[in-house]
C-alpha cells in the first residue's frame, strides 16, 4: 500500500459523477470565503486602532480572545464536516486502521476555518504586539495563539463525534454554552479575563507555550481513539434505533388533507435533520434578544419588522426552503400512490400556518421591550402565511435535489442549491423593502395596514392558489422524479 491516501482522494474527486455539479453552491461558497476572510482582515485592523491607545494592549487583547475562540468552537460543531473516507474497500486488505484514521484527522486540517483566525489575528501582531513584546515573549505568544486554532479544531471535532451519537449531548452541549454566555453577560463570572490569563502566562513564561502541542497531540490521540472503536462491519451495519411512536391520529379529523398533515408531522420528529430544523425554529426566538436589547419603546419601527418576520417566519424559511424535496426519496412512491397532491400542499399550508402563529404567541414575551410587540410581529405573521407560503410554494417548482433526513439541519449544505440560496431574498428581504416602499411613502400605520391586508388576501383566497400550485406541481411531477432518483 505505498500509494498515498491524498492519491485516492484525488482520483475520487476528478472521476465523480457530480463534479461538475452544485456549480453555483460552489461559487457562493467560494464568494463567503473571500468575503469573511475580508471582513476579518478589516476587523482586525480596527481592532488594532482600537486598542492603540490602551494602557495595557496585550491583556486587553488576550482577554477578547475567549469570545473568537468560544464562538468559533460553536460554528465549527454547527458548520464544520466531520472528516470522512470510505475505508470498505480497504478493509479486505492489510491495511492498519491508524493509518486510515490519520489521514482522515490530517485532512481535516484543510479547513478554511483554520485560516480565517490568522486574517483577524495577524494585523494585531504585526502593528501592536511585535513593539509591545520581546522577541520570545512576541513569538511564544503568537505560536500559542495560532495552536490554539488547532485545540479548537481537533475538539470541534471530537465534540461534533459524541453530539452526532445523541441528541441528550447535542442539546447538552447548546445549554452548556448558553450558560456560560449568561455567566459572562450578567457579570456573574469573568471569564474572558481568566482565559486570556492562560496567554498572559505564555508572555510570561515562554516555555509554557508547549502545553499547547500537548492537547493538540491528546485531542488528535481521542479522535483517532474514536474512529479506530468503529472500524468494524457490525459497527456499520447496525439498526437505527426505533423512533417513539407518535399518535396524531386526532388530526385525521381536520379534514381530508389531515392524514397527510400527520404524515407531514411524523417526518419531521421522526427524522434528524427535519427535527433539527424545528428545534432550531424555536431556538431563534432568543435572535430577539440581540436584536432587541437596545432598542427603546419609541425605537425604530423597521427593527421590530425584521425581528417579527424573521422569528415567526423562520420554521417557514427553514422547512419551505426544502419543500418537496423533504419527500424526495420516496417521492416516486408518493406519487403513485391514492395521496392527491393538492393534500400535500394544503397539509403544507397549514402546517406552516399553525407554526407561524404560535412562533406568534411565543415571540409576545418581548412586549415587556415595547408592547409595539404585539401588533407588529402579528401583521408580519400574517403576511408570512398569506404571501411568503405562496412564495415558498413557487420557488419549490424548482426543487430538484432531495434530502437526506438522517443529517443534521445545522449549515448543512446537502442538498442546498441555488433556489435554497436565491430564497432568503423574496421571502425575507423582499417584505422588508416592500414595507421601507410603504412607509416611506404612507407612513408607518398605514404600512401596517397595508401589510396585514395583504396576509388577509392571500389567506382568504388560499383555496384559490392551493388550486393554481396544484397544477404547477403536476406539471412537474415527472421533471421533480428524475431530479430526486437523480441525486
Amino acid at each position: 500500500m505505498k500509494r498515498n491516501f491524498f492519491y485516492f482522494a484525488w482520483k475520487e474527486f476528478i472521476r465523480s459523477a457530480s463534479k461538475n455539479k452544485n456549480m453555483a453552491t460552489k461559487g457562493i461558497l467560494i464568494f463567503l470565503a473571500l468575503y469573511f476572510s475580508l471582513v476579518g482582515t478589516l476587523m482586525g485592523f480596527q481592532l488594532a486602532e482600537e486598542m492603540a491607545d490602551l494602557q495595557n494592549k496585550m491583556m486587553a487583547f488576550n482577554a477578547a480572545v475567549f469570545i473568537y475562540v468560544g464562538f468559533d468552537l460553536v460554528m465549527r460543531i454547527m458548520v464544520q464536516n466531520l472528516p470522512t473516507f470510505g475505508f470498505q474497500p480497504f478493509m479486505i486488505i492489510p491495511l492498519k486502521r491508524k493509518r486510515i484514521a490519520r489521514y482522515m484527522l490530517n485532512k481535516s486540517l484543510l479547513h478554511f476555518f483554520n485560516v480565517l483566525p490568522l486574517f483577524l489575528l495577524l494585523p494585531f501582531a504585526l502593528r501592536i504586539a511585535q513593539n509591545e513584546l520581546a522577541t520570545p515573549a512576541f513569538a511564544a505568544w503568537l505560536s500559542s495563539l495560532i495552536l490554539m486554532i488547532f485545540v479548537n479544531h481537533y475538539l470541534a471535532i471530537y465534540i461534533k463525534w459524541r453530539t452526532n451519537e445523541s441528541d441528550v449531548l447535542f442539546y447538552g452541549f447548546l445549554a452548556l454554552a448558553a450558560g456560560i454566555v449568561a455567566l459572562q453577560y450578567f457579570g456573574l463570572v469573568n471569564i474572558n479575563a481568566a482565559f486570556g490569563k492562560i496567554f498572559d502566562f505564555v508572555i510570561a513564561q515562554p516555555l509554557a507555550v508547549f502545553i499547547f502541542p500537548l492537547l493538540i497531540a491528546a485531542l488528535y490521540l481521542l479522535n483517532q481513539n474514536y474512529i479506530n472503536n468503529r472500524f468494524y462491519l457490525d459497527e456499520l451495519s447496525k439498526k437505527k434505533k426505533e423512533g417513539k411512536a407518535h399518535d396524531f391520529s386526532w388530526l385525521n379529523n381536520v379534514g381530508s388533507y389531515g392524514k397527510m398533515l400527520s404524515l407531514e408531522v411524523k417526518m419531521i420528529l421522526r427524522n434528524k435533520r427535519s427535527k433539527s430544523s424545528a428545534v432550531m425554529s424555536v431556538l431563534f426566538l432568543f435572535y430577539g434578544l440581540i436584536i432587541y436589547k437596545d432598542i427603546k419603546p419609541d425605537g425604530p419601527d423597521f427593527i421590530l419588522v425584521f425581528g417579527g418576520m424573521f422569528m415567526t417566519g423562520i420554521f417557514s424559511m427553514m422547512y419551505g426552503q426544502f419543500f418537496p424535496a423533504w419527500h424526495g426519496k420516496y417521492y416516486p412512491l408518493l406519487m403513485a400512490q391514492n395521496v392527491k397532491m393538492k393534500q400535500v400542499l394544503q397539509s403544507a399550508f397549514f402546517l406552516m400556518a399553525a407554526t407561524n402563529f404560535v412562533l406568534y404567541l411565543l415571540s409576545l414575551g418581548y412586549m415587556y421591550i415595547t408592547p409595539k410587540v404585539l401588533y407588529i410581529h402579528f401583521v408580519v405573521m400574517l403576511y408570512n402565511v398569506g404571501i411568503n407560503s405562496w412564495v415558498i410554494f413557487a420557488l419549490g417548482l424548482n426543487s430538484r435535489k432531495a434530502i437526506e433526513l438522517n443529517q443534521r439541519a445545522a449549515f448543512n449544505y446537502q442538498g442546498v442549491g441555488a433556489t435554497q440560496w436565491l430564497m432568503t431574498f423574496p421571502v425575507l428581504f423582499g417584505p422588508m423593502a416592500i414595507f421601507g416602499l410603504l412607509s416611506w411613502a404612507f407612513g408607518n400605520i398605514a404600512a401596517y395596514f397595508i401589510f396585514g391586508a395583504l396576509g388577509l388576501i392571500g389567506i382568504i383566497l388560499h383555496p384559490k392558489l392551493i388550486d393554481y400550485f396544484t397544477g404547477q406541481y403536476l406539471k412537474r411531477k415527472h421533471k421533480m422524479i428524475a431530479g430526486y432518483k437523480a441525486t
